[in-house]
């Protein structure tokens, strides 16, 4: 271990923590976080480790004593930051105990008189790892405990910044010992929490959030906890309407951790926040950012199973609300197909889509179509979640209702394109409830026979896609109304659009080798259907297309010999 770094760089490493001058370190920051200096990032990394691995109890000296007594600002900082690299959690047990001490009594000192926030943001990372690490090591740190309760009940905004943020990261074992010690102070600490979550300052209100999620465990009683989830709640909404956005993302995904955390403590809470979830993501004012982030706070509980009477619960009007968010999503972000073969009336006219030229193209995603993917996927992922979390009854009857009312009929191509999306995912999970509700199977089918022949390229695509799944919705549609999807397909074949008619080819054939061949007989129009396969045939444009449609070609002769001896001559 002792060969790890050269013993000239050691040698080195010793020579500059020692030193009472502090150039050396000046340079060093210089090189860690002057943007300017950036070519000798690597060189003072590698010292910074080597200090750590040979001289630990020297650097946490060196770089604390730079953070706490240098006049310069900049200096503080960029101690500060370099004592969180380096990580005080794994130094502070290397020093000898009557160094900590020194370091214990003039940490204090030195809080009461730091002037800079960012310093003493930094500095609370710091202490929150060192008391931590001391009370992980069984002892106690009262009089920084002391502190930290004086600081979060000052009048000084700074203080009871610093004060939150060191209590919003102490450790599991730090906060176990708390609640130990702390005993009729629960109470006074509750207080002081509910006054940060009411202050008319955002960092502190923030910091809070941060304070009250990591130290729940002390306010398990009923009347403490709903105190502070009231507080909490009101004071996210105003930080919604009256900051920054950022404020109201950073507490608000302290409210989401809350949820993963304690699902058993928030249980009688969970219907209200799921409406105040709602309320923030319905909002058109809002970013979709937002808009995310409160559904979050949804998808949070939908995966927790102590949640599940309480969705169950929930109104059908609530399900609807709830499930038209993430629709929203596929609305507002489904790109264009800007392919060249892409029509949006199916008679050859251009979609107007913007490609871009072949440089853009080769250069890789346009950052704000990246931004419109991760958003269209959101919605995907947002309704398989609320799907399960729903189950099967509750889900087929929302969507059933938003079929019929808002997507599948709509003038929106968008909307249209929505729906189909929709019912393509529910149909993966819940095709038995589907096939089962009075009039959904019929009636949804009329509808995707009138979308099949849509103006917008995208709808035709999407429905001929969902047609080709081998799941039980398909497959019953299939048994039903096999004639009019076999015609359907076939008219299909003529389609403007390549893609198009090579999905309708698959769906074909997928319908094809899953049919009796007496079904054929019954009816198959079959010399219709054979003359359009033909003519698909001879069409030179796409051979997975001309594939696709042979085989489907020589199923149907398989079954119909009489009218396929008519037709072999025009292969």
């Amino acid at each position: 271990m002792e060969s790890e770094f050269p013993l000239e760089l050691q040698s080195e490493t010793f020579k500059i923590l020692s030193s009472n001058d502090d150039t050396s370190m000046e340079t060093l920051f210089s090189h860690l976080y002057d943007p300017q200096q950036q070519q000798n990032r690597s060189q003072a990394l590698t010292f910074l480790q080597c200090c750590k691995h040979h001289h630990p109890d020297l650097l946490m000296i060196k770089l604390f004593f730079l953070l706490t007594s240098s006049p310069e600002i900049p200096t503080r900082t960029n101690a500060a930051r370099a004592l969180v690299f380096v990580q005080p959690n794994e130094l502070w047990p290397k020093l000898r105990p009557q160094a900590q001490s020194r370091l214990q009594a003039h940490f204090i000192n030195y809080l009461t008189e730091e002037t800079s926030i960012h310093v003493l943001r930094l500095a609370s990372t710091i202490l929150s790892q060192t008391v931590s690490v001391i009370y992980k090591s069984q002892r106690h740190w009262n009089e920084i405990i002391d502190f930290l309760f004086s600081s979060v009940n000052s009048n000084d905004e700074k203080l009871r910044e610093f004060s939150l943020l060191v209590f919003s990261s102490l450790t599991n074992d730090c906060r176990i010992s708390l609640l130990k010690s702390l005993n009729d102070r629960v109470r006074v600490l509750h207080s002081s929490f509910l006054a940060s979550l009411t202050s008319r300052n955002p960092d502190v209100q923030v910091a809070s959030f941060a304070a009250v999620v990591n130290l729940i465990c002390l306010f398990s009683d009923n009347q403490l906890f709903h105190e502070l989830l009231r507080a909490m709640m009101v004071a996210v909404f105003a930080l919604l309407h009256g900051f920054e956005r950022s404020y109201f993302k950073s507490a608000f995904a302290e409210l989401v951790k809350l949820v993963s955390a304690e699902p058993l403590l928030l249980k009688p809470y969970m219907s209200d926040m799921v409406l105040d979830a709602l309320q923030i993501a319905e909002n058109c004012g809002v970013t979709e950012e937002t808009r995310r982030l409160a559904f979050e706070l949804v998808l949070a509980m939908a995966e927790l199973k102590e949640s599940e009477q309480v969705l169950a619960s929930l109104p059908h009007e609530m399900v609807v609300r709830l499930f038209l968010v993430p629709m929203k999503s596929l609305v507002l972000y489904v790109k264009e197909d800007g392919n060249d073969n892409s029509n949006c009336d199916g008679n050859g006219a251009d979609c107007g889509a913007d490609r871009g030229t072949e440089d853009e193209r080769e250069k890789g995603a346009d950052p704000e179509t990246e931004k419109v993917d991760d958003a269209y996927e959101f919605g995907i992922k947002c309704l398989k979640k609320l799907s399960v979390a729903f189950g099967g009854t509750k889900v087929v009857a929302v969507v059933h209702e938003l079929l019929k009312n808002y997507y599948l009929d709509s003038t929106d191509w968008k909307m249209r394109h929505a729906g189909i999306t929709l019912l393509t995912e529910i149909s993966k999970e819940f095709s038995d409830a589907m096939v089962l509700r009075e009039k959904f199977l019929e009636e949804t089918i009329i509808r995707i026979l009138k979308l099949f022949q849509d103006s917008h390229v995208q709808v035709r695509l999407a429905a001929f896609t969902l047609m080709d799944m081998p799941i039980i919705f398909v497959q019953s549609a299939q048994i039903l109304y096999h004639p009019r999807f076999v015609y359907a397909f076939s008219i299909a074949l003529s389609d403007g659009d390549n893609k198009v008619k090579e999905q309708a080819a698959s769906a074909m054939l997928y319908f094809l080798q899953n049919t009796l061949p007496e079904s054929l007989l019954l009816y198959q129009n079959v010399d219709t259907v054979m003359n359009r396969m033909l003519s698909s045939i001879h069409d030179k444009g796409n051979a997975k297309q001309r594939r696709i449609v042979l085989s489907a070609f020589n199923l149907v002769a398989q079954s119909c010999h009489e009218v396929a001896h008519k037709f072999q001559r025009g292969l």
